[in-house]
């Protein structure tokens, strides 16, 4: 099964791995899963560094494409059929989040299950959206 890797766990595996629910550590742990990261989560994870919403502890952009590589992290850029889900991807009162709805638009265009602790993906369940949190 192929999983996508959502922005805050994987800023949680680099620096707070405690904060990832048990479920989803056994996934991400299990060598037979295929694990992915979109290159959406680099992008948003370096805006946020460069306007100092983000503290990585002292870990940069490069140390966290080092720890996918070196745990079998896929990292894998926003194809052209997610980004036609995400303009038709409908706009969910409390969920504007443009990274966020990258990551959803990508997971159901190319079949990922989501890998999320966010408690408002179950809205884009009936657009095709498979996740666990």
């Amino acid at each position: 099964m192929k999983y996508l890797i959502d922005t805050h766990i994987l800023i949680w595996l680099a620096i707070a791995p405690d904060a990832i629910s048990k479920s989803i550590l056994e996934i991400i742990e299990n060598p037979s899963n295929d694990l992915y990261v979109s290159t959406v989560s680099l992008w948003e994870i370096a805006i946020k560094l460069s306007i100092k919403k983000l503290d990585l502890k002292g870990l940069e952009i490069s140390d966290l494409v080092q720890m996918c590589q070196e745990q079998g992290i896929k990292i894998i850029q926003l194809p052209v059929s997610a980004v036609i889900k995400y303009k038709n991807l409908s706009i969910k009162q409390d969920h504007r989040d443009p990274f966020d709805r990258a990551l959803i638009s990508l997971c159901i265009s190319d079949s990922y299950v989501f890998l999320s602790h966010d408690t408002k993906l179950d809205q884009y369940e009936t657009d095709g959206l498979v996740f666990i949190s």
